[in-house]
Order: C-alpha cells, then sequence, then structure tokens
C-alpha cells in the first residue's frame, strides 16, 4: 500500500518553504505577481490534497510554486504580445516619430515659419504676441497703443494667411 501524505502535512510544508520561495519568485516578477503565484500555489496544493506518495514534499511544494510562476509568466507574455497586437490595429502606427516624420514636420515649420514672416511687420507682430507670448487682446492693444478691434483684425488677418498656406504644407 503507497503510503499517503496527508494535506495538512503538505500545507505546513509550503507555509515552512514560503519565504524561500516567495524570494525565489520574487526575482522573476513584480511582488504584487508573486503574491498571486503564491496563492495559485497554495490552491493547488490544497487540490491535489493527498494523491499519492511524495517522497520529498519540500522539493515537491518548490516543483509547484515553480511551475505555477513559469504558468504565470507565459499567460502574461500572450497576454502582452496580444495587447500589442490590439494597439498595432486600434491605433495609427503612423504618429510614430520617424525620421521621414521628423523631416516632415521640420519642413512644415520652415513653411509655417516662412508664411509669418511674410506678414505685414504689425500684423506679424500682433500675431505673434498673441500666440506665441501669449497676450491678450487687451495687454497688446495697451502695449501697441491700437485699439482692440484693430487687435483682433490683424489676429484675424495672421490667421487668413496661414490657413491658406495650410493646403502647401506635406502630409
Amino acid at each position: 500500500m503507497v503510503k499517503r501524505l496527508p494535506l495538512t502535512r503538505l500545507l505546513s510544508v509550503f507555509g515552512a518553504e514560503r519565504s524561500r520561495i516567495e524570494a525565489t519568485i520574487q526575482s522573476r516578477m513584480k511582488a504584487a505577481e508573486a503574491t498571486d503565484v503564491m496563492q495559485d500555489t497554495w490552491l493547488k496544493l490544497a487540490q491535489r490534497g493527498a494523491e499519492g506518495a511524495i517522497d520529498d514534499p519540500a522539493a515537491f511544494v518548490r516543483s509547484v510554486a515553480r511551475n505555477t510562476a513559469l504558468d504565470y509568466l507565459r499567460k502574461d507574455r500572450r497576454r502582452r504580445s496580444i495587447d500589442a497586437e490590439i494597439r498595432e490595429l486600434l491605433f495609427d502606427t503612423e504618429d510614430e516619430l520617424s525620421p521621414e516624420r521628423i523631416l516632415i514636420g521640420r519642413e512644415a515649420a520652415d513653411m509655417l515659419a516662412a508664411a509669418i514672416d511674410a506678414l505685414p511687420e504689425q500684423t506679424r507682430r500682433v500675431f505673434l504676441m498673441n500666440r506665441f507670448e501669449g497676450k491678450t487682446h487687451r495687454e497688446i492693444a495697451s502695449e501697441l497703443r491700437i485699439s482692440d478691434s484693430t487687435v483682433y483684425y490683424h489676429i484675424r488677418r495672421a490667421l487668413e494667411h496661414l490657413s491658406g498656406m495650410r493646403q502647401h504644407l506635406p502630409d
């Protein structure tokens, strides 16, 4: 007759080996994940019960923990792979910075700078004060000694000029 190891003995061995097993598992994954693996290990041991003979209970417990950790890592790797595929499908990867995208951006910035430089001096000055320095219409009017409606006119004129050149920007 095969000697059976009582479940309480198997779980007490798990308790005795717990800190060493957990330290080993934490060296391979985050602490929260290691805690999940330890719980799963305990559940597997509890489900196993006292089936069959176990010659070295400590080695058996470590083996169950190691296999549980490997299963967890495999599932996590598979989950991350699936998540990456979903991200590729859902999100446009053209937004990633490539040398070509950087060059296109630089060309567009150069064209924008040239378009701003082509504005009449007063219009350019008002536009830059508003859009790049963050000044309000009232602040600009006060500083340049012009009316609020003149500030509005210059900004509108600049925006119309820039919107006209937008169709010439590289994609």
